[in-house]
């Protein structure tokens, strides 16, 4: 199948989904992408994420002229790409318990990260898909949007995030594509203090951001977001902050009643987390985040014409830094198994199927470890044992070993043959998943 025949139709425009819109464009694959939104981040919130160890492999899949942007749009542009320990401190004392080691890495707010992903991408907006059909065939694939228009292709790849359409058509039902909660209150903010000096404080300790761990079980966070005027107008700075803490909280409140728990908590809090949220002003609107997560498991790719990545693969708590790199390197894989079907060397079933192979595992162990890890790092007693502490922002390596485990005609591997958290995971999977 050559690269004219080939039409891949590409489900949700979010950071993933322009990232393999921008991968088939390099390479001159054929691709239609749609977003059931009516434009970029309508409806969305503002936060930001880290990208480390995917680097590499984003720089391979993006344009050179947009690769070369990514230290603009970084939270940091004063350092933008660069290596470091990132704090952990803390929270009640503001000292370091730990410094996070990692290599070339850099913090990016969605916004920008989506804007620079959407670069000479034609998306598709407000098509909200309602049907897949499979042609008898065994070849190609119809998608069906609420607006009756009706879009044919050789595939279709769902980039629709967490509460994925595509990954309900994959798994058969909504029920088994539904996500689990994560048990906590999670919130989000965009906080800009207008005041020069205030800002400076904040920041001074830590330029680009830091985790906050109480002994009173609740996390703090707070990163540099943008600098809209420069590094020289501290006033006009924007911060991304979060605090969490397990369990409930009547969904019903307001931004300024989800402000005063904050501010309970963060009365007790050391610098510079103590100033950070008490200075935050009374008008900040804090959104409550919804964390859950869906463990990955196969799915029926029909023949190769359907398959899954990014957050609609595997859906994580955030506690690890992981997401972004797990989408990007779902995209580089995948996108290195379409050019070999173009190429003539493998046909299209056999190349998704070689994708869903490493993917799965590899989702599987890293939804089950960063949940694992979100609710360590919430227990004083359990943090020093989480997988941020033993294993840093490294991804798993023990996924093979699940594998090999869910294989019914495969033995168990040997304990000595895989990660510690691989073998906690395999000793724990049915509990977590009936959590």
């Amino acid at each position: 199948m050559s690269a004219q025949d080939h039409h891949v139709l590409v489900i949700g425009a979010g950071i993933t989904g322009l990232l393999i819109a921008q991968a088939l464009k390099k390479a001159g694959i054929k691709f239609s992408i749609f977003e059931k939104e009516k434009s970029m981040n309508y409806r969305s919130n503002e936060w930001t994420m880290a990208i480390h160890w995917s680097l590499p492999l984003l720089k391979e899949l993006l344009p050179e002229e947009v690769f070369a942007k990514m230290d603009i749009i970084a939270c940091n542009p004063t350092l933008g790409v660069h290596s470091g320990l990132y704090p952990i401190i803390n929270g009640d004392t503001g000292e370091l318990i730990t410094g996070v080691p990692y290599e070339n890495g850099l913090r990016v707010p969605r916004s920008k990260m989506r804007a620079l992903a959407s670069e000479g991408i034609d998306v598709q907006y407000g098509k909200v898909l309602s049907d897949v059909a499979f042609n008898e065939s065994g070849r190609g694939v119809i998608a069906t949007f609420t607006d009756g228009s009706v879009v044919a292709g050789t595939m279709i790849v769902g980039s629709d995030g967490p509460r994925s359409t595509v990954r309900e058509f994959a798994m058969g039902s909504a029920e088994k594509a539904a996500v689990t909660k994560f048990p906590i209150f999670h919130t989000n903010m965009t906080v800009s203090y207008g005041d020069a000096d205030k800002a400076r404080f904040v920041r001074q300790q830590y330029p680009t951001s830091y985790l906050a761990l109480s002994p009173r079980h609740f996390h703090a966070f707070q990163s540099i977001s943008s600098m809209p005027d420069g590094p020289d107008h501290p006033e006009s700075w924007i911060f991304h902050m979060a605090m969490a803490w397990l369990g409930e909280v009547d969904n019903s409140l307001g931004y300024k009643e989800r402000l005063a728990l904050i501010k309970e908590r963060a009365a007790g809090l050391g610098e510079p987390a103590h100033s950070a949220f008490m200075w935050v002003p009374d008008d900040t609107e804090v959104h409550k985040a919804d964390i859950s997560y869906w463990i990955t498991q196969p799915w029926d790719n029909r023949q190769g014409r359907l398959t899954l990545v990014g957050d609609a693969a595997h859906p994580m708590p955030p506690y690890r830094g992981q997401g972004l790199n797990h989408c990007i390197n779902d995209v580089f894989h995948l996108l290195n198994g379409l050019k070999s079907v173009v190429g003539g060397a493998t046909s299209l079933a056999d190349a998704v199927a070689a994708y869903e192979k490493e993917m799965v595992p590899r989702g599987t162990e890293e939804v089950r470890c960063s949940v694992e890890n979100g609710l360590m790092l919430h227990d004083w007693k359990k943090i020093q044992d989480s997988p941020v502490f033993k294993r840093g922002f490294k991804p798993m390596d023990g996924h093979s070993a699940v594998e090999a485990a869910a294989a019914a005609a495969a033995p168990a591997p040997a304990q000595g043959e895989v990660s510690e958290h691989a073998q906690l995971h395999l000793r724990r999977g049915a509990e977590v998943s009936a959590a």
